[in-house]
Formats: structure tokens, sequence, C-alpha cells
């Protein structure tokens, strides 16, 4: 069993030679890798694994069909399946939802529930709605900064701001700024950056 539960957001297992390698066991959550490796954190991984050429990963409308297809991987019965027996193995009492990994749990809690263990929600960068009804009821962290460019485009293509640009509209959710810095990708600036994992690692970070 891990306290620390992280589902991913996505493209974790798209990887094009020169362009982006892969992940590794963290599935983009880096600064998670030693509590990983100390089991005291673990991974879900949902996403469609897919090697392709550099001119394909260039695509923008490979890109959009990818995108697509894991969104609706992240509605799928058989994926909340698979989350949901996770869950019940690993019993965790924190979940951290990265991007995509923010709606599929959304997505999940709208039929199931979550295990006893768990105490808290923590969302960064989330690819959800901004008016999305979140179907958590336990203490939600939305962790955002209005400067991701990933989650801008996002809400261009969706039609819709997304959550992790700005605050979260509901009682048991707690907004927190956390300004992203780390280069090149903004979008997983946080998940790299030992400051997130310290206000979920630091009893009461947040209250």
């Amino acid at each position: 069993m891990s306290k620390i539960f992280l589902i991913h957001g996505f493209a974790v297992g798209l990887t094009a030679p020169i362009f982006r390698c892969g992940f590794g066991i963290s599935a983009g959550f880096r600064i998670f890798e030693d509590l990983i490796l100390k089991k005291e954190a673990v991974v879900f991984r949902w996403g469609i694994d897919s090697r392709v050429n550099p001119f394909r990963f260039l695509n923008p409308f490979f890109l959009l069909n990818y995108y697509e297809d894991e969104k609706f991987l992240a509605q799928a019965f058989e994926t909340h399946k698979r989350l949901e027996e996770f869950l019940e193995k690993e019993k965790p009492e924190v979940i951290v939802c990265h991007s995509m990994g923010c709606f599929l749990l959304n997505e999940y809690l709208k039929n199931n529930q979550l295990p006893s263990s768990v105490r808290t929600i923590v969302f960064n960068q989330a690819d959800i709605a901004k008016n999305e009804e979140i179907k958590i009821e336990l203490p939600v962290y939305n962790f955002y900064c209005p400067w991701d460019p990933t989650l801008i485009a996002s809400s261009i293509y969706n039609r819709a701001w997304r959550g992790g640009l700005g605050q979260l509209k509901k009682e048991n959710v707690k907004n927190v700024l956390f300004p992203l810095w780390c280069l090149p990708n903004l979008h997983v600036s946080a998940i790299r950056d030992e400051r997130f994992v310290r206000h979920i690692l630091t009893p009461n970070p947040l209250s």
C-alpha cells in the first residue's frame, strides 16, 4: 500500500525519436520519483502507449486525435474498473492528479466511490472545464496557474476555460496559485518542483 496515489495526464505513453522520450517510472511526476522507489507513492497508468516518427508527432491533427482518444479512454468503464481495483489495493490517503488525470478522476466519481482511506484530493493544472461540476465531497486542493500554454490551447480547443488556469468555485475546494516556471514545458512544472511535493507532505500543508 502507498500513501500517495498519482494519476497522470495526457500523452504520457506517447514517444517520438528526438522530440519526446519516455517518462520512466514516474510517468511525468518527476519530483515524486524517490517516493515511488520507496513505495510511498504509486502511479496509476491509464493512457495509450504509442511510439511514432517525428513527422507524425509534429502533426497537430495527429495530436488532436490522440487527445480525443485519451479523453474517451478517461471516461471508459474498463479504465474506471482498473482504477477502482488499483485504489482498493493501495488504499491511499492522498490522490494527486495532473491535467487530464483530474478529468479521469472526476468522471470516475460520477458513478463510483473512493476507498475510506482517502482523505485529500489534489488537482494540478486540471484539464477540466472551469464550470464542471466537481463530483468530490472530500477536501480538494486545486493548484492552478493562469499562464499555462497547454491549458490555454485546451481551452480554445474545448471552447471552455480550464480549471487549472484559475479558481474552481465549490465549497470544499481550496484554490492555490502555484506559479509555473520550470522550462521547457510549463504544464508539468509543478510536478517537477520540490515546492509542490513539500505542500503535500507537510502536515496540514494547506489549512
